[in-house]
Order: structure tokens, then sequence, then C-alpha cells
């Protein structure tokens, strides 16, 4: 098959639908499959970000073409990164070449658009995947957005989001079409548990880090509540003296969040680490202990997943796709926004090691039913319905004509 996948938040943007598309395509690929993208273009800095220059045309990643269509900046992006594509209609020719079979869109927006216009035009199916729980981001207008998800997703043969809630409050605004929950599929070869306490002592020395370690690692943004996770910090000092919280990511509350670590007199408890590449990040993971999570927009959580595969278990916000994801015997889920409930459940588990290794090692097995190789399975399949029901429409057509 060949598959063109359409997104509005993509490499180089750090973010977990970027690495999800990215690893659904290289799956794809070693399959024999062919893919290709239609993305935003992103400038200069975005890719100083990830240490990497501005790409060469025409432009490859891992071996895929992408075609970065034109983009304004988005307006308090929570990332400071994101894009929004203008559909154009200049990827068409590029589209035409490339020839796909099916297209998939995993934004209702400027990329969106294009695809929808393109499955038009090439007359191929649109299959979708809904990754946002979007009013937490349109505040100012959310029952508008989730209509214009709903309107824009009715147009797919078939969507997937991470998890069920987020079908529901689609069908809530008028989604009609076929819609599942499905993980995305998640690369962590390089998160594993740490060997045994010793090795984690060793990582920590080498870190600098003397005592229980707590991690966050994602984008620093309001819907994500770090300063939730900074408040049980406060509390928790005083009972572990020489905690420390690594705090992983870019965002735009990072500068909010420094200030406000000082304010609560925990600066010297706190290591933000800015933007850190995956080798390091798997470090920082297996020296840690939790991992603390307090955001009310996941819909599954790259961070949480690596976390799982770390073998380290997880205090996360009751909310969204947070909930579908942690099981009572991979952690604890407390009600969004409530720090003193947060800091007792990360007390229960820093003081118990045992209910801690056996969290991680229920945590470790969890993760593995999302495998690249798993997912894209069902994604294979869901290609090819898609194909044949199209191919179907066409033939009755021309019968019928």
């Amino acid at each position: 098959m060949r598959i063109s996948f359409f997104a509005d938040n993509f490499y180089p943007e750090l973010s977990g639908i970027p690495d999800s598309i990215l690893i659904t395509g290289k799956e794809l690929v070693q399959r024999g499959h062919q893919v290709c993208y239609v993305a935003p273009h992103y400038g200069a800095r975005d890719y100083e970000v990830v240490a990497r220059a501005l790409p060469q045309r025409p432009e490859y990643l891992e071996g895929m073409p992408v075609f970065r269509l034109p983009s304004i900046p988005l307006l308090r992006s929570p990332t400071g990164q994101s894009r929004i594509a203008l559909p154009t209609g200049r990827s068409f020719s590029f589209l035409h070449a490339f020839k796909p079979d099916i297209l998939h869109t995993h934004s209702p927006y400027g990329a969106g658009l294009e695809a929808l216009r393109a499955a038009k035009m090439l007359r191929v199916p649109l299959v979708g995947t809904n990754h946002t729980p979007v009013e937490e981001f349109y505040r100012f207008a959310p029952n508008i957005a989730r209509r214009l998800d709903a309107w824009y997703y009715n147009h797919c043969a078939l969507i997937t989001t991470p998890y069920q809630g987020l079908v529901s409050r689609m069908q809530e605004k008028g989604f009609k079409r076929p819609g599942r929950a499905m993980p995305n599929p998640l690369e962590l070869s390089l998160f594993y548990p740490a060997r045994n306490e010793e090795e984690r002592e060793h990582l920590r020395a080498e870190m600098g880090l003397s005592g229980p370690v707590v991690i966050y690692s994602g984008r620093l943004a309001s819907e994500k509540r770090v300063d939730v996770l900074l408040h049980a910090i406060k509390l928790l000092v005083p009972k572990f003296p020489s905690l420390t919280l690594l705090v992983t990511g870019l965002g735009i509350e990072a500068h909010s969040l420094h200030t406000l670590a000082q304010e609560l007199d925990i600066e010297g408890r706190v290591r933000f680490t800015g933007f850190v590449p995956q080798d390091e990040l798997a470090r920082y993971y297996r020296a840690a202990d939790v991992f603390a999570i307090m955001s009310t927009a996941d819909s599954q959580s790259l961070s949480l997943m690596q976390a799982y595969a770390t073998g380290i278990p997880a205090v996360c916000a009751d909310s969204r796709g947070l909930h579908d994801y942690t099981p009572s015997d991979c952690g604890f889920l407390v009600e969004p926004g409530n720090h003193h409930t947060l800091a007792g459940k990360l007390k229960l588990l820093l003081n118990d090691s045992a209910l801690r290794e056996r969290m991680g090692k229920a945590a470790a097995t969890f993760v593995k039913t999302f495998s690249p190789e798993k997912i894209v399975t069902e994604w294979e399949k869901i290609y090819r319905d898609a194909i044949v029901r199209n191919l179907s429409l066409k033939t009755a057509s021309v019968q019928s004509g």
C-alpha cells in the first residue's frame, strides 16, 4: 500500500503526536509499504531546539518523503513551536506523483483540510486519528471547536482516538462515522528498567542526585498542570529533605514554573533540564523512583508510557486518557488539581520499595501491548478495508452510470 499522512503537528515539533506518526510510518515501511507526509513548514529556530539544521529539499525523514506546506505560527502554542499549515493545494502535484492508495489525517485544521481536498481530487479514501480533546486548548470557544472536530471527521471512512471518551465527546456534537479507541504505537527500545538498585544509585551519582527522585517529562504548558506537582513537592520536602523533582521538556510555561519553584522555596529540589535527547531522557527515567503527571489534556501520554517501559510506577490525574492508561496495578489516579492527594500517593510510593517494584513490573508488562508491531497490524487492516470499500463504491458508481 501507499499511504500519505497529513498532520499540523510534525517534526521538528516536540510532541507525542509527531513521534507516533513517524513511528507508524517507519513500521509500515519495514513491512514493505510506501509512506509520505504532508506537514507544515518550520523555521530554523524550531530545528535548533532539536539540534538539527534545516533540511534540504527534497526532504526525507527515515527515508520517507515529506512535503512542507506554507504555515503560520499558532498563537499561544503549548510547545512554543506549533504551526498551522495553509491548505493551498501545493501538495497536489507531489501527491499525484506519489499515487497514494489511502490518506490518513491527524488534524482537522490546515493540513487536514489539504487532506480533505486531496482525497476528493484523487478519489481515494480518507481515514483519521483525533489525538486531542480540543476544548482544553480552545477554552474561549470549546463548543465551536468540538463541532468543527465532528464536522471534519464525519468526512472520514473511520477515525480512531487514543481513548474512548474522545469518540463519545465528538458524538455529542454530531459525529456519526465509525469511531473506535486505539492506542498510538510506541517505540520504547531505549526505555528499559534499571537492572538493580545499584545501577539506579550509580546513575544518580553521575547526575549529582543523592535522594529519592520523582520525574515529570513533557511540554511545559498550562494544561499539563506542572504547577500542581510543584506544590506537592513543597509538601514532601520536609519528609524527604534530599528529594529531587526532575522536570524535562520545554514550553511556554517554563519561566513561570521556574518562578513558582522559587516562590515555594523548593528551587534547590527541582531540576529543570530543558530538552534532552531520547537516550539521555531514558537515563533520567532509570534514575527515578516515581513518575507523576497532572495533565488535564492528555489522550495517552508518551511520557507516561516511557515511565512504564522503564519499570517505574506513576501517579496521574484522573482525567481523559490518563484514566484509561493508568491501571490500578501500575499506579494511582488522583483528583485533578489536588496537590495534597498527589503528595500523599507520592509519599506512599517513596516509602514503600516493595510496592514500587511490584507496580513497576506490572507497568513494564502493560506497556508492551502498545508496540508498533501490534498497533500497525491494526492499521493495515483498517487501510485495506477502507480501500476495498472505496473500490466497491467506485465500481457501483460506474455501473449505475
